[in-house]
């Protein structure tokens, strides 16, 4: 049996006070209501969190606060008490526009309701409405691709955030295509996909700022998505969340996760106000290297003034494997000059495979 909605707002308030409350000296740059499906909260209860958030650390007078949402008739009707709550931009899961494929896929939702609830957030939330695509389906050709995309960019906002299809172990879909009953796209076909998607984005006047996202200009960029791949701290509330933030008190890197059963995590917040299920002390070897594999993520890349954050003073130069890195400057892959290391657009599509061989 879940657990009813009054009682999940009330954990979530608790763990926020807990977490919050040894860092009022900072400021929110941002927050971000994902995970599961939080559009089918009551706007009310959204209304809370962030002012109790807004009371416990202040808000930015800029700040972003994103609420997911799916393009249910039920979601959709919500949107203007969302923006009452103080949501002030809007991500949809559209994900695909081929109505069997969403069937499949088990979404409530058709691709034409999908594009009505971007309109309608576009409507609310101008220039800070942001909608994800996926491709890599089965059956899906680079020509249906091409068209389905550009359907999808006409009624784009300021963001669009395009995803190849995640086939993860243990679910069905991962079952069905190794006993071959489902054939997925092969990887030249899904690399062609995704250099369709960079072209067509281009073409709109979306530029490609991320290996997944595209914004009509800085500001319509994902502020808070930004602050992960630039290594600022963050506080995650609720169950299976997880947290990277600088111990106020001892000045260490610190990374946490939540329990991810909502039934337990609800009963710790009760007793113990949080439901940290492991806290851990991040190393300065292991903060240099995410802040290496989360900035090349992004076309802007890393510098040696962000990376020195980290790293003690060491800049970039000293840390990485700099024959590697040459190699790839080269090859056309990599940038680097001025203390800024960079993926170029071709170098942004196969960052990882890169990333294997510049960090030691």
């Amino acid at each position: 049996m879940g657990v009813e909605h009054k009682r999940i707002t009330s954990a979530l308030l608790r763990e926020l006070r807990t977490s919050l409350v040894e860092h009022r000296d900072k400021e929110l740059g941002s927050i971000y209501f994902g995970g599961g499906t939080p559009s089918l909260a009551n706007p009310r209860d959204i209304a809370e969190i962030i002012e109790t958030a807004n009371s416990l650390v202040p808000l930015a007078k800029d700040a972003e606060i994103t609420l997911e949402s799916n393009p249910t008739s039920a979601e959709v009707r919500k949107m203007q008490e969302f923006k009452h709550a103080g949501v002030t931009r809007y991500s949809i899961g559209v994900q695909t526009l081929n109505d069997q494929t969403l069937q499949r896929m088990g979404r409530l939702h058709t691709g034409a309701e999908g594009l009505a609830a971007v309109d309608r957030a576009r409507s609310l939330f101008p220039g800070k409405v942001t909608f994800d695509m996926i491709f890599g389906f089965e059956g899906q050709t680079l020509d249906r691709w091409r068209q389905e995309l550009e359907t999808a960019l006409c009624h784009a906002d300021g963001h669009i955030s395009v995803y190849q299809l995640t086939v993860e172990p243990g679910t069905p879909l991962f079952r069905d295509r190794n006993a071959q009953r489902v054939v997925l796209p092969n990887g030249d076909l899904q690399a062609q996909m995704y250099e369709s998607a960079v072209e067509l984005c281009a073409s709109k006047g979306f530029r490609h700022y991320e290996v997944s996202s595209y914004a009509a200009s800085t500001e319509s960029e994902s502020v808070h998505n930004k602050g992960y791949w630039q290594g600022r701290q963050w506080i995650g509330i609720g169950p299976s969340a997880h947290s990277r933030f600088v111990d106020p008190r001892s000045g260490k890197r610190i990374s946490s996760v939540r329990l991810p059963d909502i039934q337990r995590w609800a009963q710790m917040c009760e007793s113990i106000g949080h439901g940290t299920a492991k806290l851990d002390t991040v190393s300065e070897a292991e903060a240099k290297q995410e802040a290496v594999v989360f900035g090349l993520r992004m076309l802007d890349g890393l510098t040696n003034s962000q990376f020195a954050g980290v790293s003690n003073g060491q800049i970039l130069e000293e840390y990485l494997r700099m024959d590697q890195v040459r190699q790839y400057v080269d090859y056309g892959y990599l940038l680097y000059g001025g203390g800024r290391l960079a993926p170029t657009e071709r170098g942004l599509q196969v960052i990882d495979s890169i990333l294997v061989e510049i960090v030691p």
